[in-house]
């Protein structure tokens, strides 16, 4: 199959994987778009570099499609060899180039650190939750190791990581929530989110209405965190700069209004108790 072939191919697998009701038909069109890169890619003297990639982002596709119709421990073991490729695709962006920020490299960073926090909620999917805690810290790790902080970054990889250190709060409040895990996990989820938060209001644009989203998102996130650490004041404050935000989004914002009630019913609980003991609040994500 020829490289044209392989890019349209690649593209309806993608188009049909949009919708639902084409799913069946797009994960056996991924199939055959990674067989065609694997074989693309099997002499290394000749493999090309946008082949690999286009391997790596097949495999990464492939295996979310597989967690979301209900066969994540595939999806685990498909998600797992995207990363592998996309490293090696990271590995050869840096050699070619010193620039962290670079286009290349950016983009080579920015989609190794997604497939990673991708593979980690397809491991919590698969029912295991401290695996998925695990490949979020090693998304984050290779982001810091690789790039250095995040202001340093480029903008691909800043919204990766923004999302990295996002899911990273997300994992540790729910194990705090569901009373798996010391007091100490609520002080690293609102670290994490505040780092999200910070993340994601540079990046911010109302002419990207999932920026907005996202940072709304991390918002719900960071005030129900703040309540677990008795910082009633910020926790309103936070919440204020969600609602705002969400009501901007209309209907796009309804499941964030509701992560947002549930904050604020915890910051009042928390506010009304005075209390220094931290609570176990139930499970909520």
């Amino acid at each position: 199959m020829g490289p044209e072939q392989r890019t349209a191919l690649f593209e309806r697998a993608r188009e049909r994987s949009t919708e639902q009701r084409t799913w069946a038909e797009a994960d056996r069109l991924w199939a055959e778009v990674v067989d065609a890169y694997r074989a693309a890619v099997a002499d290394p003297r000749s493999a090309d570099r946008r082949d690999q990639q286009q391997l790596a982002r097949a495999l990464w596709r492939r295996g979310m499609l597989s967690a979301a119709r209900g066969r994540p421990a595939e999806g685990m073991t498909l998600g797992r060899e995207a990363v592998r490729v996309f490293q090696q695709v990271n590995d050869a962006a840096m050699a070619a180039d010193r620039d962290a920020a670079a286009p290349r490299r950016d983009e080579a960073l920015a989609e190794l650190v997604t497939a990673t926090v991708d593979l980690a909620e397809t491991a919590f999917a698969a029912g295991q939750p401290a695996v998925r805690i695990e490949l979020i810290q090693q998304a984050i790790a290779v982001g810091l190791e690789t790039a250095g902080p995040p202001p340093g970054a480029g903008p691909r990889t800043r919204e990766a990581m923004g999302t990295a250190y996002h899911n990273r709060a997300n994992a540790l409040l729910h194990r705090f929530l569901t009373g798996s895990s010391a007091d100490h996990d609520a002080r690293e989820a609102a670290l994490a989110a505040s780092r999200a938060t910070e993340l994601r209001q540079a990046l911010a644009d109302p002419g990207r209405p999932l920026s907005i989203w996202e940072l709304a998102n991390t918002y719900a996130v960071y005030a129900q965190c703040l309540a677990l650490i008795h910082d009633v004041e910020r926790a309103r404050m936070v919440l204020r700069l969600g609602n705002g935000l969400a009501g901007l989004l209309g209907p796009a914002g309804a499941e964030i209004m509701g992560k947002l009630r549930v904050a604020a019913r915890m910051v009042d609980l928390e506010a009304a108790s005075g209390s220094g003991q931290t609570r176990r609040w139930g499970r909520r994500r």
